[in-house]
């Protein structure tokens, strides 16, 4: 399979990549200038890389994180795209076909930014001490197990919202949500992303 991920710089753009590598995918992607993670560096010199300035060639599948600009030839170079959004705010339906926006505002996982009060997720300050956001926090990597899922399903609805089981379920079409099962320590997960950013200084 051959996957177009943008921006492949980003943290989350870091671990699909990492995840489709794993899978034998071959992955090209396209690298946001504003995004200075060094994220890519991890990805050595597997041959089943290349980072590309634009769409290239027929893809399989593209994936793309967030508002990322330079993505209107894609419909005509791949087969499906999922849109994620983390911005609680972001768009709910995509104007093009075969498009499904995936609404991840609670993703956390290593890479992302954080300082000494909290994790910071699209400006947003998620504070080590604010148990809200942590009811509603979802783990990168049990996010793609369910993502790895939905790749190889040849329909999918337009939306999907990742919603954790703690948050509330009140007035919503379960048809359009996907609800994540496993509930990490959020202490622990908290613990592993500070590990793993203390490796990019």
């Amino acid at each position: 399979m051959r996957v177009f991920v943008t921006p492949h710089n980003h943290w989350i753009g870091y671990h699909i990549v990492t995840e489709l590598l794993d899978a034998g995918c071959q992955v090209d992607g396209k690298r946001d200038n504003q995004i200075d993670s060094g994220l890519e560096d991890f990805f050595g010199r597997n041959s089943h890389f290349q980072e590309t300035g634009q769409v290239i060639s027929p893809y399989d599948l593209a994936i793309v994180i967030n508002h990322h600009s330079d993505i209107t030839d894609l419909p005509q170079y791949t087969k499906k795209i999922l849109h994620i959004y983390t911005d609680a705010n972001g768009h709910k339906i995509s104007n093009y076909a075969d498009t499904t926006v995936i609404s991840a505002p609670y993703l956390i996982g290593e890479g992302m930014e954080m300082n000494e009060n909290g994790l910071i997720a699209d400006g947003r300050l998620l504070s080590f001490a604010d148990k809200e956001w942590q009811n509603k926090a979802i783990y990168i990597k049990d996010f793609l197990n369910v993502l790895m899922q939905w790749i190889k399903m040849t329909h999918l609805p337009k939306l999907i919202e990742i919603i954790s089981v703690n948050d509330n379920l009140t007035n919503t079409k379960v048809e359009k949500k996907q609800v994540l099962l496993e509930n990490r320590d959020i202490d622990e997960v908290i613990k592993t992303i500070q590990t793993f950013n203390k490796r990019l200084r």
